[in-house]
């Protein structure tokens, strides 16, 4: 690769990273702040995590460069801390939340290891774009359904489109892993109508 390409993936690779390390915090103090989750869903989040799992796992098991999927575990950890808070604000945080939990661990873990057979693994990054982009419908829904995006980031959905742009090219350019693409591809144009939908439905403040 040229030295052009070469210096590109790497402002990508760090930026994604960089970013990535707190694309949900605007999220979770979002949520903090006004003590809701009104325009959130438990079921997008519940996906996107096991998008995030699956991939992160994946990327492992398929020996890619740390620097290409660095920001996956920064983002399971904040979709976990995220996912805690929810639970908290709609008063159905209980240790049984500890079962699923532990038991996803396990099939992440089995996935990375390698004790699948490889065409089981396979499938299931194949199932990740429409897990992924079920997520996002899911969450767009809430939005347009509620007509009310008050508790929704505009600021975390910004850095998820930017970072669905730069792996788009760092992949294309290293692996042309075509199950990664489609599902950074697909993810990119929804998180494009979350922000747009996101600013339409946010509450305007009243002058007085």
């Amino acid at each position: 690769m040229s030295l052009l390409i070469d210096s590109l993936i790497t402002v990508c690779n760090v930026s994604t990273i960089g970013l990535c390390g707190f694309m949900k915090v605007p999220q979770i103090l979002a949520i903090i702040r006004a003590r809701s989750t009104k325009g959130l869903s438990l079921a997008a989040l519940c996906l996107e995590l096991t998008s995030y799992s699956i991939m992160l796992s994946y990327n492992i098991y398929s020996g890619y460069a740390f620097s290409s999927y660095f920001e996956y575990p920064l983002m399971v950890t904040q979709d976990v801390v995220m996912l805690v808070v929810f639970l908290s604000f709609t008063g159905r945080l209980s240790p049984a939340v500890l079962v699923p939990a532990v038991g996803a661990s396990y099939f992440a873990f089995s996935i990375a290891s390698g004790s699948f057979p490889h065409a089981l693994i396979t499938t299931l990054v194949g199932l990740c774009t429409p897990i992924s982009a079920s997520s996002k419908v899911v969450a767009l829904v809430t939005i347009i359904r509620l007509k009310n995006s008050a508790t929704v980031s505009v600021s975390s959905l910004s850095i998820s489109a930017y970072t669905c742009l730069t792996r788009l090219f760092t992949i294309y350019v290293e692996s042309a892993d075509p199950a990664l693409l489609m599902n950074f591809g697909t993810s990119l144009m929804l998180n494009i109508c979350l922000i747009t939908a996101a600013l339409v439905y946010k509450p305007r403040v009243k002058k007085e």
